[in-house]
């Protein structure tokens, strides 16, 4: 930001109280002005779960690329990295429980979000970082620039608490076979050989052909299966993510965390198709994710 424009636009208020503002979460992805994807998707879910969010987008789109048109810019570099100098201006780094990483839009978009993160680790000022690893599906390939997979692997995967990727993206970071389950447990221990302590694998496909979710640390494995829905939409990694971090943040263990998230985002899916919508109905994931009672996905241990 220039100095002309800094002294036109920074000025006092009377009366304004000091104390800061409380901030949980920190999440650092795309935003979309119509549907539900990035931002746009998991800070509705958090935020009607009670979560004080920081959104700091990667992207200003208006709308996902599934469209036959495409609006908007990703950010520049320079832009995001101001973003989040301005967060630790602030003192929100410093607040915040956890951090959310999703998709960057561009290469260098992921190097300066590297660049930032890496600092906070070298002054133990870090949030606990999840990592949800946006690189691209079974169905479509990756769609991200090249390069950005080697930020992942090599930046931001050993500073990672968690990390979050889909089949597809768990064959790219472990460079091995995952897309079934045998295959996923031996990718995502293969992951968290180098630096994360949960590993929440998603979209793999079971032995008899159903989608699986599964939670591997280093001592515990969990297995979650659900019936696959004939529905394709966006967002619902983002709102996977969202759920598992507002559950994380009220304390519950990592499977009982991942039981609501699958349960909320299944409703949500279900929801998507009784309405027939093109876009998630990220309204109904919280409520299904809050239900007392038994899982509706309970997590085996393995």
């Amino acid at each position: 930001m220039s100095d002309t424009l800094e002294s036109h636009l920074v000025h006092e208020r009377r009366n304004r109280p000091q104390g800061p503002s409380p901030v949980d979460l920190v999440s650092v992805q795309s935003q979309l002005a119509y549907g539900y994807a990035g931002n746009s998707a998991a800070v509705p879910v958090l935020r009607m779960l009670g979560v004080r969010v920081a959104e700091v987008p990667t992207t200003l789109l208006s709308n996902t690329p599934f469209y036959a048109t495409l609006r908007g810019r990703v950010l520049p570099a320079d832009w995001l990295a101001e973003l989040l100098r301005g967060l630790d201006e602030r003192g929100v780094s410093a607040r915040a429980s956890m951090l959310v990483s999703g998709y960057f839009g561009s290469l260098a978009n992921g190097e300066a979000f590297a660049d930032w993160i890496e600092g906070h680790g070298r002054a133990g000022s870090a949030p606990r970082y999840v990592l949800d690893p946006v690189i691209g599906d079974t169905h479509t390939g990756a769609y991200v620039e090249p390069g950005l997979e080697a930020v992942f692997a090599n930046r931001l995967l050993p500073l990672a608490w968690m990390v979050t990727p889909n089949a597809f993206e768990l064959e790219r970071l472990a460079g091995q076979p995952a897309l079934y389950e045998a295959d996923a447990l031996v990718a995502a221990r293969v992951l968290l050989g180098r630096g994360p302590e949960w590993v929440l694998a998603h979209s793999v496909v079971g032995e008899a052909g159903e989608l699986v979710t599964l939670l591997i640390g280093h001592k515990e494995a969990w297995r979650l299966q659900s019936p696959r829905l004939d529905v394709d939409v966006a967002g619902t990694g983002d709102v996977l993510v969202a759920l598992l971090a507002a559950f994380l943040l009220r304390g519950e263990s990592p499977q009982r965390a991942a039981e609501r998230a699958l349960s909320g985002v299944h409703a949500a899916l279900e929801s998507t198709l009784a309405q027939g919508w093109e876009e998630l109905d990220v309204q109904a994931a919280p409520a299904a994710a809050l239900a007392d009672g038994p899982a509706r996905f309970p997590a085996v241990a393995l």
